[in-house]
C-alpha cells in the first residue's frame, strides 16, 4: 500500500471516529487530513462544516432551553405534553414548586390529577376528554392556586395529544382577594364598609319580600368623638373606634352584620327579629356595653357613650337608602335630647326632620332677604352705675313670626349658614355702634366655623375700616368649646384679631371641659361667667362658692368678669357684694332693637338697678 493510499485510509478512519462522536453527543471533534486527494479533502471540509453547524445548533438549543427554564421559573410556569395513543408524558422545561412532569411516571394524567384539590379534580379530568380548556384550581394542600390551560394537539385532523401549561397564580389570587376585601371592608376596624352594607341590606330586603322576615338597622354614633380627636389626637380616636368595633362584635350575634360607614358612625344590621322589642333589647345592650367597656384612658369621660337610631324593615323603609336615612333621623333625635341612648324612627321624627331641612334651606339667603335683625342687650358697670356697652344678638323673623335663636342657631352652625349670619351681625353691629354719640362698646359672638374659615381677621379689619368704628370699642366673644375644637388654629386667629386692637372675651366660662387650661391658652381681656351659676345664687351654696372662685381668678389674672343671666335684685346684690364689676341679664334689659336704648347710647344714664326684675321666658 503506497503512502497516498495510507493517508486516504487514515482520513476515512478519522471521519468514522467523528461520526461515532456525533452519535455519542460529542460535536467538538474536527477532521484533519494530509491526503492530497481532492475528494478526501472536500469530504473532510464538509464533515467539519457539518460538525460546526450541528454544534452551534445544539448550543442554541441549550441556550433556548435554559431561557425557557428561566421564563418558566420567573412566570412560575410548567409545561408538558401528553402524547396519544400511548399517553406518554413529555416534559417541556421545569419549574420548582409546580406540578412537574419530569418527576412523574411517563404515562397518563393520574400523577397530575392527584395534585388537584378534590373540588376541582373532576373538572380538570374533563379537560383531557375533548378539546381542552382553562381551569383555575386549588391544590390538594389547600394553600396554592394554579391556572392550567389544556390545548388539544392534532395531526391531520386526528387528536394526537395535549399540551398542558400550568401557572402558579397564588400571589395574584391573594392580591385579588385583598383588593376585594379592601373594597368591602373598613381597613381600620376590619368591619364591613358602606358598599358591603348596602349589598347586604338589599339582599335582606329581597329575602324579606319573599319570606316575610323582618330586620332592624341600628345607626350608631360616638358621642362627642370630635372632642376626643381634638384633645387626644387622631391616634387615640382610632384606638377608641377599634375598641368600639370589638365591643359591637361581642354584643351582636354572628348572623348580624356590623359595618363602619363613616368617621365615627357604625351600623348593626340585626336580622331575624320578631318585633321592635328585639331591636330595643339589642340597642339597650349596646349602649350599656359601650359605656362599660370603652377603655381609652382620658377619653372615657368625654366619648365613652354612643347614641343609636333604629329603623325597622320593612315598616320604616323598603330600600337601603330609606332605612339608613330614617335610622339617621332617629339618631339625631337622640343626639338632640341628651345622647347616650337610643330611639326608634317614627312619623313625628320624620316630620321634625323635614321641618329642620326646610329651615336649613330657608336660612340660606335669610340675611339678603332682610329677615335677620340685630338686637342689643346692655352691659351694666356697677362702679360707674351705668351701661357701658351692648352685646349684639341676632334675631330671625320668618313669615311674620319670630324664630327662637335656640332653634335656628344650632341648625345654622351645622349647615354652615352661621358664616353668612356672622358676617351680617358683625357688619351691622359695627355700623350701628359707629354712629352712637356715646362711645360704648359692642360685643359680637363668633362661631367655630368662622374661626375655621380662616378669613375672620381680614373680615374684622375690613369691617372696622368700612364702618369707621374704633377697634378698641369692638369685642369678640368666643366659647371654650370653640377653642377646644382646634386650639392651635383658634389661638392663632384670635391673636391676629387682638393685634388689631379688638378685645377678646371668653363666653360661658365654667361650662367647658378645661376652663383653667383655656385661660392659659390665650390672654383673654374678659371672662363671662355662665348664667347657670348666677341662676343658682341664693339657692345652692356650691354656686356661690364657684362665683367667688371665678371672681377671685379674674382679679388674680387682672381680667374683668361679667355675670350673665342676672334676673333678680337678690342676684345683683350678691354679685355686687362679691366684687363683680359687670352685670348682664333681664334685670338690666332684655335684648331689643337699639332704638329701645336711645337714651343709653346718647347720654349717661342713672342706675337701672331699681328696675323690677323680669322673669326669664326665652333665651337671650
Amino acid at each position: 500500500m503506497d503512502q497516498a493510499e495510507t493517508l486516504d485510509r487514515a482520513a476515512v478512519e478519522a471521519l468514522c471516529e467523528a461520526m461515532c462522536g456525533v452519535v455519542s453527543g460529542d460535536l467538538s471533534v474536527r477532521l484533519r487530513t494530509a491526503s492530497a486527494d481532492l475528494t478526501v479533502q472536500k469530504l473532510s471540509l464538509l464533515a467539519n462544516f457539518m460538525l460546526e453547524t450541528a454544534q452551534r445548533a445544539v448550543e442554541r438549543s441549550l441556550a433556548y432551553a435554559g431561557a425557557l427554564d428561566n421564563v418558566q421559573r420567573i412566570a412560575r410556569l410548567s409545561a408538558w405534553q401528553l402524547v396519544l395513543p400511548d399517553q406518554e408524558v413529555v416534559p417541556v422545561g421545569t419549574a420548582a414548586g409546580l406540578p412537574d412532569a419530569a418527576a412523574a411516571p411517563l404515562q397518563g394524567t393520574a400523577w397530575f390529577l392527584d395534585r388537584v384539590g378534590p373540588g376541582c379534580r373532576a373538572a380538570m379530568a374533563a379537560l383531557f376528554q375533548g378539546d381542552g380548556g382553562t381551569l383555575e384550581w386549588l391544590a390538594a394542600d389547600g394553600e396554592a392556586w394554579f391556572r392550567t390551560e389544556v390545548a388539544a394537539l392534532r395531526d391531520e385532523g386526528r387528536l394526537a395529544g395535549y399540551l398542558v401549561i400550568t401557572q402558579d397564580i397564588s400571589e395574584r389570587r391573594r392580591a385579588t382577594e385583598r383588593i376585594r376585601y379592601l373594597a368591602e371592608h373598613d381597613p381600620l376596624t376590619g368591619l364591613a364598609n358602606r358598599r358591603r352594607l348596602h349589598e347586604q341590606l338589599e339582599g335582606e330586603l329581597e329575602a324579606g319580600r319573599r319570606q316575610g322576615t323582618k330586620f332592624a338597622v341600628h345607626v350608631i354614633d360616638v358621642d362627642r368623638f370630635k372632642t376626643v380627636n381634638d384633645l387626644f389626637g387622631h391616634a387615640a380616636g382610632d384606638r377608641l373606634l377599634v375598641d368600639l368595633a370589638t365591643c359591637l362584635r361581642q354584643e351582636a350575634r354572628e348572623s348580624d352584620m356590623i359595618a363602619r360607614i363613616g368617621g365615627d358612625e357604625f351600623v348593626v344590621l340585626q336580622v331575624g327579629i320578631g318585633d321592635a322589642r328585639d331591636a330595643g333589647a339589642l340597642a339597650g345592650r349596646l349602649v350599656g356595653a359601650v359605656s362599660a367597656r370603652l377603655a381609652e384612658p382620658g377619653a372615657r369621660a368625654l366619648a365613652a357613650t354612643v347614641s343609636i337610631g333604629i329603623a325597622l324593615a320593612p315598616d320604616d323603609g323598603t330600600t337601603a337608602e330609606a332605612l339608613l336615612s330614617h335610622a339617621d333621623m332617629a339618631l339625631y333625635q337622640v343626639k338632640s335630647t341628651g345622647r347616650n341612648g337610643f330611639a326608634f324612627f317614627n312619623t313625628e321624627i320624620n316630620e321634625a326632620q323635614l321641618a329642620r331641612r326646610r329651615m336649613e334651606a330657608e336660612l340660606r339667603g335669610a340675611c339678603e332677604r332682610g329677615e335677620m335683625a340685630v338686637h342689643y342687650q346692655p352691659l351694666f358697670e356697677i362702679a360707674s352705675d351705668r351701661v357701658v356697652g351692648f352685646e349684639a344678638l341676632v334675631r330671625w323673623r320668618r313669615d311674620g313670626e319670630d324664630v327662637s335663636p335656640a332653634v335656628f342657631i344650632p341648625i345654622a352652625e351645622e349647615s354652615g349658614s352661621i358664616i353668612e349670619i356672622g358676617r351680617f351681625v358683625l357688619r351691622e353691629a359695627c355700623r350701628e355702634a359707629a354712629g352712637w354719640p356715646v362711645k360704648l362698646r359692642v360685643a359680637v359672638n363668633i362661631s367655630a366655623l368662622q374661626i375655621q374659615d380662616g378669613g375672620l381677621p381680614d373680615l374684622v379689619a375690613t369691617v372696622l375700616e368700612e364702618t369707621g368704628l374704633e377697634a378698641g370699642r369692638l369685642e369678640l366673644e368666643v366659647t371654650e368649646s370653640l377653642l377646644l375644637a382646634n386650639a392651635e388654629a383658634a389661638t392663632e386667629v384670635l391673636a391676629r384679631i387682638r393685634a388689631l386692637g379688638v378685645t377678646i372675651s371668653l363666653d360661658d366660662f365654667g361650662t367647658g371641659y378645661s376652663s383653667l387650661a383655656t385661660l392659659r391658652m390665650f390672654p383673654f381681656d374678659k371672662i363671662k361667667l355662665d348664667r347657670s351659676f348666677v341662676n343658682d345664687l341664693g339657692r345652692l351654696g356650691e354656686a356661690e362658692a364657684i362665683v367667688m372662685a371665678v371672681l377671685g381668678l379674674g382679679r388674680a389674672l387682672d381680667v374683668s368678669v361679667v355675670a350673665e343671666g342676672v334676673e333678680t335684685e337678690e342676684q345683683a346684690a350678691m354679685l355686687r357684694a362679691a366684687g363683680c364689676s359687670l352685670l348682664q341679664g333681664y334685670l338690666i334689659g332684655r335684648p331689643a332693637p337699639i332704638a329701645r336704648f336711645s337714651a343709653e347710647v346718647g347720654r349717661d344714664v342713672t342706675s337701672r338697678m331699681t328696675k323690677t326684675p323680669i322673669p326669664a321666658d326665652s333665651p337671650g
